[in-house]
């Protein structure tokens, strides 16, 4: 370690040089990045039956039989489409009730003469988000199991609420600890109960956050796989899971058509969460 230490030692480049390197390192993460998807996404333009790159003639046929119209349409597709979209929004708003009260909970409220205080609480809901998918899949499943749930919607729904709570509720917490509560004060003073109170004032400042929240939380149940693998049934199934299934006997341009879908779904999702969180974030410095 030493004469790794000693030889970065005598290394020196220029400001301009090391400007350059730092400019050609984040390109290059970018294309590691984002190359697989742009192949994905134009492969889903091909006219032919099996993906090749490059490709030899632009169609759209394989779109089209992601409509829900004609005889050509992929209905086992669609439907898993549908069910990812439902379950998604569910989550998206489960995790958002479940999440907001256990923000609320957390920040506004002293648990230091109970048995678990703040800072214990704010790690047991952070811990899931560390824990290994595959750990919190079985584990789930074990559950349903002995709760005699296992491949229903409902432990679906489940499901997807627990992996998603706990980003809800970094978001909304992350609000809550810059919230200046002089205004809910001075709502008191005025006459208006803790709930009018929480409806009309605290509710519509910290809703960009709940809302950015909910679309990271819809994000995260539309895409998710390891978890949602093994929950499901062979009646019902999301898309990632109905998408890997096609995989492992053919991958045809269809797949790569509605991974295109599921593409712009989140990455639009995403850029809406990040906007909210910013303006979130900007108004706290502001």
């Amino acid at each position: 370690m030493s004469q790794i230490t000693r030889l970065l030692g005598r290394l020196s480049f220029s400001s301009t040089t090391a400007t350059t390197l730092l400019k050609c390192e984040t390109i290059a993460l970018f294309v590691f990045l984002y190359a697989p998807v742009l192949i994905v996404v134009l492969l889903s333009f091909t006219a032919d039956s099996v993906p090749s790159f490059p490709i030899s003639g632009f169609s759209l046929k394989w779109y089209l039989t992601l409509l829900p119209v004609g005889e050509t349409f992929d209905a086992q597709l669609i439907r898993a489409f549908l069910i990812s979209v439902q379950i998604g929004v569910i989550a998206a708003i489960g995790s958002a009730i479940i999440g907001t009260a256990a923000a609320i909970g957390m920040v506004r409220n002293d648990y230091a003469r109970w048995l678990f205080d703040t800072d214990t609480l704010n790690t047991l809901f952070i811990a899931p988000m560390m824990v290994p998918w595959v750990v919190t899949g079985i584990a789930v499943l074990s559950l349903y199991s002995v709760l005699n749930i296992a491949g229903s919607l409902l432990s679906l729904i489940l499901g997807h609420i627990l992996i998603t709570l706990p980003f809800m509720t970094v978001v909304v917490a992350g609000q809550l600890y810059g919230f200046d509560r002089s205004l809910e004060e001075a709502a008191q003073n005025l006459g208006a109960g803790p709930l009018r109170t929480f409806y009309e004032v605290t509710l519509p400042i910290i809703s960009p956050g709940i809302i950015a929240g909910m679309m990271f939380a819809f994000t995260i149940s539309f895409d998710n796989f390891t978890q949602t693998f093994f929950w499901t049934s062979s009646t019902l199934n999301t898309l990632p899971v109905v998408i890997f299934s096609r995989i492992n006997f053919s991958l045809t341009p269809v797949v790569n058509a509605m991974g295109t879908v599921i593409v712009a779904v989140s990455l639009t999702m995403a850029f809406l969460a990040e906007r909210l969180s910013s303006r979130v974030i900007g108004g706290w410095l502001n």
